[in-house]
């Protein structure tokens, strides 16, 4: 059911057996490794195990009987007295998170990254945002919100929240905005990483390690929240031009995603599709015609590297769903079919 590790922590008084963490606990003055899992239990009690004992200041719903008697979940953690890093995998769970105050819990601030499935939070007091495999992450304990977790893995981190408050100079941003600024910052990648690696690597370090492992995902978190609000807010005071710049490097990204549209540019910018086609004023095809231009050169350069792929391939390495419509679009704007642009090369 759940195993400890590394021995005395001074203060640290609690184990699985006990149920659910509680501030009368107490927190490790060193960082206590432990591990639960649900397969163990009874099939019966699988659910009801787990919600009563990973779950802090959340209160998830429960699920039918026979859902309940295949419910499966494990978790590695890693608690300190500052910061606390948890990596987990299970089946869905949905539900409601419930103020620190009323679950005798401390004041918290998680930043995570769902690596499979997908995440739907909202906060009652506003703020919605739902988080896909590789994307981050956040949920806050000062109020209430809803949770809908669909059968996933995540790694998450739990910051004080009265330490992120004050490094931010303020207010949080809502979870959306959050969000939004971490996968843009240019730390995000890196805290993903890190996240990740620590997480993966937790269970074989002794206590020193440990220590030293949570320390720099502490660290990293910080630091990433802080230079992703701010540079959100420098994005929110970008002229023109300086969105325009922002955007094509966005697009330039994600331009072998075939999701990327006009659409999910506004999420990832924060800002008005007014906005959006006021800094592509005066550029041929606004915002979808940068897209296409983009994608074309970036087919363009494919074909004169790897002549004998198949159009198919480069359509799909480009960001398109067949490859009729890259034909189409590639001809519109090289005057040539992408057979033709080939052949054209190797004349030359």
């Amino acid at each position: 059911m759940g195993q400890l590790a590394n021995g005395s922590a001074g203060s640290w008084q609690w184990s699985p057996e006990l149920g659910r963490w509680s501030l009368v606990h107490g927190l490790p003055d060193t960082p206590v490794y432990f591990e639960i899992a649900t397969d163990a239990v009874p099939a019966a009690s699988r659910y009801d195990y787990w919600r009563n004992l990973a779950h802090y200041s959340f209160d998830s719903r429960p699920i039918p009987t026979e859902s309940a008697a295949t419910f499966a979940a494990s978790a590695q953690c890693l608690v300190g007295s500052r910061a606390q890093l948890f990596r987990y995998n299970s089946d869905a769970v949905s539900g409601q998170g419930i103020p620190a105050e009323i679950a005798d819990d401390r004041e918290t601030y998680l930043v995570g990254v769902v690596l499979k499935g997908q995440r739907d939070y909202a906060e009652e007091r506003g703020g919605a945002v739902s988080s896909k495999a590789g994307q981050f992450f956040v949920f806050d304990n000062r109020g209430r919100s809803h949770v809908d977790f669909s059968a996933h893995d995540a790694v998450h981190i739990s910051l004080p929240r009265i330490e992120l408050e004050r490094m931010l100079g303020g207010a949080i941003p809502s979870p959306d905005e959050m969000c939004r600024a971490l996968e843009m910052s240019r730390m995000g990648p890196a805290l993903k990483s890190q996240l990740g690696l620590i997480a993966g690597h937790m269970a074989a370090a002794n206590a020193v390690e440990r220590a030293f492992l949570l320390s720099q995902a502490t660290q990293m978190a910080f630091f990433t929240c802080e230079t992703a609000t701010a540079e959100l807010q420098s994005r929110k005071r970008a002229t023109p031009e300086d969105l325009r710049s922002l955007a094509i490097s966005v697009i330039e990204q994600e331009l072998t995603s075939p999701d990327l549209s006009v659409f999910r540019l506004l999420e990832q910018l924060g800002c008005s599709r007014a906005t959006l086609y006021r800094a592509f004023a005066g550029i041929e095809g606004g915002v979808s015609g940068v897209i296409s231009a983009l994608r074309i050169d970036r087919a363009k350069a494919i074909i004169a590297r790897s002549p004998e792929m198949p159009v198919s391939v480069v359509a799909a390495r480009c960001g398109w769903y067949d490859s009729a419509s890259f034909a189409r679009a590639f001809k519109r704007h090289a005057g040539l079919s992408p057979s033709e642009y080939r052949e054209d090369l190797r004349s030359a």
